[in-house]
């Protein structure tokens, strides 16, 4: 439990250096004030790539310690606020349901079911005649269609078991990073999937 501490206290500890960087630009105070918006957005941007930096090392180095993952842990280095999520990536492909080939996608099938989830098969076709899934804005999309067409909003109680990624072709495990930030009256959320080696294989950012 201690090792695991640990490891996740270094796995932030870099971003302060980055906030202490940008506290020592040298310009002048009214270049400051007028430019402080975007300043703060960089030192924000600064974090969450310092943040993923730590995490590749850590997936690389000690797998084991996220086998069962580190959930919403609250951390403040400096004047940020961060919640933070570092796990393996177990969510069902949904792009699994374009295969022809039942066997294919009976994890997803199965999965349904035992959700005592309905109308399996409308999203099965909104699926198999869609493009392949590649993001989070086209996942909603199919879940609103799916809403739409069988007015049944539950499978939203299960919407974070669905993704659009698969393990590697030699079934190697991804990761999921989940940060948010706050600097003064700004946040950011950013999520990264990485694989064993910590590359980075899907990445979106938001500010608020």
């Amino acid at each position: 439990m201690k090792k695991s501490i640990v490891l996740l206290i270094s796995l932030l500890f870099i971003t302060a250096i980055s906030a202490l960087l940008l506290q020592n630009l040298d310009d002048t105070q009214s270049y400051v004030e007028s430019q402080n918006y975007k300043i703060n957005k960089v030192q924000l941007m600064a974090l969450v790539k310092n943040a993923q930096i730590e995490a590749m090392e850590v997936i690389k180095k000690h797998p084991e310690e996220i086998e069962k993952g580190f959930e919403n842990i609250p951390l403040k280095i400096e004047d940020n606020e961060l919640l933070f999520t570092l796990k393996e990536y177990d969510k069902k492909n949904i792009n699994l349901l374009r295969s022809e080939n039942r066997e294919d996608y009976k994890i997803i099938e199965d999965w349904f079911f035992d959700k005592e989830l309905s109308n399996f098969e409308n999203l099965l076709y909104i699926v198999s005649q869609g493009e392949e899934t590649e993001n989070n804005k086209q996942l909603d999309a199919i879940m609103n269609k799916f809403i739409k067409d069988t007015y049944d909003d539950k499978i939203l109680e299960f919407r974070n078991d669905l993704g659009f990624l698969a393990p590697t072709q030699n079934g190697d495990k991804l990761y999921e990073l989940y940060l948010k930030i706050k600097n003064l009256n700004d946040f950011i959320n950013a999520y990264y999937v990485l694989d064993k080696n910590g590359g980075v294989k899907y990445f979106e950012l938001g500010f608020k």
